[in-house]
C-alpha cells in the first residue's frame, strides 16, 4: 500500500541547482495566466507561500506587482536569492512553511506547480486555514494541482511518464520518470537523474516522491471549511476545465470570512 506524508523542508535539497534547468520554461504558461487574473482582479500584492527559486515572484514582479517569495527549502531560497542578486533585483526572499508563515495581509496569495500535493490532506486543510489569515477580505488564493478524476480514469496516468534532457555548455542533465495513481488520489513517481560534465563520469541517482491529488469536489469542500468560496476553476492555461479530460486545474478561491 502506498502512503503519503507532507514533504520535509530538505525535499528539494537535491535538486534545486538544477530545478530551472527542467521547470522554467514549463512555467511560462502559468505565469502568463496568473498575471492576466490579477489585473483583471486588481491585485497588487502577492505572497507566494511556495515560491521556489521564484519563477512566479519575477515574473510578477516584472509585471508591476509587490511580490514575496517563502519556501519551506532553504537550499530553493538561496537560488532565488542568488537569481535576484544577479539581475539587481530588491526581492523578498525567505523560508517559511505555508502551514505556519504569518507574512501579513496580501491582494492575493499563491502555492504553484502542484506545491500542495506535497502535503497530505490534514496538512493541506491547516494550510489553507494559514492562507486565510495571510490574506485581506475578499483576497485570492490561487493554486494549481493534478485532477484525480482524470489520472484515474483509462490508462492516463501512462501520459505522465517522462524523458527530459536539457544540455548546457558542456553539463546535461537527464530526467526518466514514470508514475503510479492509487484510488485515493496518491500519486507516486519513481525518478532516475542523470548528470554529466564534459567527458566526465555521469553520475545517477534515484528519487521517489508521492502527491496528494484531488477531485475538484473535494477542494471545493476543503475550501469552504476554510473560509473560502471557490471563484473560478480553469486549466493551468485558463481554459475550459472539464473533470474527465483536464489534466490539471488552477482554482481561484475568495476569502469569505476568517478563520481562527
Amino acid at each position: 500500500m502506498i502512503t503519503h506524508e507532507s514533504a520535509a523542508s530538505d525535499h528539494y535539497a537535491e535538486k534545486a541547482k538544477h530545478y530551472d534547468a527542467f521547470n522554467e520554461e514549463r512555467s511560462v504558461v502559468m505565469n502568463r495566466q496568473l498575471e492576466t487574473l490579477f489585473r483583471q482582479q486588481n491585485v497588487q500584492t502577492v505572497l507566494d507561500l511556495t515560491c521556489g527559486t521564484g519563477s512566479q515572484v519575477f515574473w510578477l514582479q516584472r509585471g508591476g506587482f509587490d511580490v514575496v517569495g517563502y519556501d519551506i527549502n532553504p537550499e530553493m531560497i538561496q537560488v532565488a536569492r542568488q537569481k535576484a542578486a544577479k539581475a539587481q533585483l530588491n526581492l523578498t526572499f525567505e523560508t517559511g512553511d505555508m502551514r505556519t508563515t504569518q507574512a501579513g495581509a496580501f491582494d492575493a496569495v499563491i502555492t504553484i506547480f502542484n506545491a500542495v500535493g506535497h502535503l497530505t490532506r490534514a496538512d493541506f486543510a491547516t494550510a489553507m486555514k494559514n492562507i486565510n489569515a495571510n490574506l485581506k477580505p475578499g483576497g485570492l488564493y490561487v493554486f494549481d494541482i493534478f485532477n484525480l478524476d482524470y489520472l484515474m480514469d483509462g490508462d492516463n496516468i501512462t501520459k505522465f511518464t517522462v524523458d527530459w534532457l536539457e544540455p548546457s555548455g558542456d553539463y546535461v542533465a537527464r530526467k526518466i520518470q514514470y508514475s503510479t495513481i492509487s484510488h485515493d488520489g496518491i500519486m507516486a513517481s519513481y525518478d532516475i537523474y542523470h548528470e554529466q560534465k564534459g567527458n566526465e563520469p555521469p553520475r545517477i541517482t534515484n528519487a521517489y516522491q508521492t502527491l496528494q491529488v484531488y477531485r475538484q469536489e473535494e477542494l471545493e469542500v476543503m475550501l469552504a471549511e476554510a473560509g473560502f468560496c471557490v471563484q473560478h476553476i480553469s486549466e493551468p492555461d485558463g481554459k475550459h476545465f472539464h473533470p474527465t479530460t483536464s489534466e490539471r486545474m488552477l482554482v481561484v478561491a475568495q476569502k469569505e470570512k476568517a478563520i481562527a
